[in-house]
């Protein structure tokens, strides 16, 4: 049995960020992973402004800056006609340090922060525990899991629920996870070609129309990621298979259909939200909390973005304060979840698949009309760039 003031079960984004604001303000933390090591996810690829200016103190933005691609311009793009919808986030330059996406993937910012925690004598790392159950008391919460074959309890002040949109927390708990599963799914494969050299006018982030069909091309630092829908009730290993994914490739770019794959997963896309983000001494963040979908890159940014919000009302309530004001973060996350994350990005969503030839036109003339208009442009990127969510949540009471 061990003891600590916090124990946050998942060694995600999320959770590490947690315990990194954690320990900086003199909290002790346990981590419990259950992978041996820290995963090398590559699911994320998106750091937007908002989570950028937000890891800025720590050291942390101008470390992923190193290891990514930074995106200043981004665009709906027609493949055939090469027309194209450009966003500028130039136009952001007076409310961010950060007027671009910075395209890097999810591992680099989980590997800075575990290498960081490592040195921080307040943080215990645990690799290779698995959850078994929670219990929660009035004062504590006990947790059981096991670690090299053996079973080992935790005992702690506040229990943080990090473990993504499996959690095995939620399910100890047996709440309810409210909301959807999205009709298609998507599919994400990362080559290293020069996808420039074949289609004009390629920016680093680019979401593009097919005749009947969508992709999305992303650029890091040395490779692209490129993701699709697979045909309606495919099986998964089909859909994966080397054949059908190149197929999806050649549509592209012949050239590139013939270059290595060095990844290549395949996502079920969820809108989900608890009804409570607090239960008791038993709190949740990031995907353990709420799923949207991927498209715009909002998932991984708001779960950074909620690990900020319960570090500035966990630790004045481990401070002594009333531990009522947790529902204030509750409140802010939650809201912004719901009307601002699962609401843009759905939008995405739709925009991004959309195959109706008579939709597509409505949907062009509209993003044409925002980036020819200099206060609509703007007005479309702060919603983009999660700032005006970070805006909104400080005004939530």
């Amino acid at each position: 049995m061990s003891d600590s003031q916090v124990t946050i079960i998942g060694a995600g984004p999320s959770g590490l960020t947690l315990a990194w604001w954690l320990v900086e303000q003199g909290v002790s933390v346990t981590i419990l992973e259950r992978e041996t090591v820290i995963p090398r996810d590559m699911r994320a690829s998106t750091f937007h402004p908002a989570t950028l200016d937000l890891l800025t103190d720590s050291g942390l933005a101008a470390a992923l800056i190193e290891r990514g691609t930074v995106v200043p311009q981004w665009q709906y793009l027609i493949h055939e006609s090469g027309e194209r919808a450009v966003f500028d986030m130039g136009h952001l330059s007076e409310v961010t340090a950060h007027p671009f996406r910075l395209q890097c993937e999810q591992f680099q910012l989980t590997e800075l922060l575990a290498e960081k925690l490592a040195k921080q004598p307040l943080c215990e790392l645990r690799l290779g525990a698995t959850l078994q159950s929670v219990i929660p008391g009035e004062s504590q919460v006990t947790v059981q899991y096991q670690s090299a074959g053996e079973d080992r309890v935790n005992v702690c002040d506040w229990l943080i629920a990090a473990d993504g949109a499996s959690s095995q927390v939620r399910k100890s708990l047996g709440l309810y996870f409210n909301g959807q599963t999205f009709p298609k799914t998507s599919i994400t494969l990362v080559l290293e070609h020069p996808f420039e050299d074949d289609i004009p006018n390629l920016l680093g982030v680019n979401y593009v129309w097919l005749p009947d069909r969508h992709y999305s091309l992303m650029r890091l630092r040395d490779t692209w990621r490129f993701t699709y829908s697979p045909e309606q009730d495919q099986d998964i290993e089909v859909a994966l298979s080397d054949a059908v994914a190149r197929t999806h490739i050649a549509r592209v770019s012949p050239h590139a259909s013939k270059s290595k794959i060095f990844n290549r997963n395949y996502y079920t896309l969820h809108q989900r939200c608890l009804a409570r983000f607090c239960h008791g001494r038993v709190l949740f963040i990031g995907d353990a909390a709420h799923l949207n979908s991927p498209a715009g890159g909002m998932g991984m940014n708001s779960g950074i973005h909620d690990a900020r919000s319960l570090a500035d009302h966990l630790v004045p309530v481990i401070n002594g304060n009333d531990p009522l004001l947790l529902e204030r973060y509750d409140r802010r996350r939650r809201t912004i979840a719901q009307e601002e994350v699962q609401r843009l990005s759905a939008r995405n969503y739709a925009r991004h698949r959309e195959t109706e030839a008579s939709k597509r036109v409505l949907i062009w003339r509209e993003l044409q009309e925002i980036v020819s208009d200099p206060v609509k442009h703007r007005d479309y990127l702060l919603d983009a760039a999660m700032i005006r969510s970070r805006q909104r949540e400080m005004t939530i009471e």
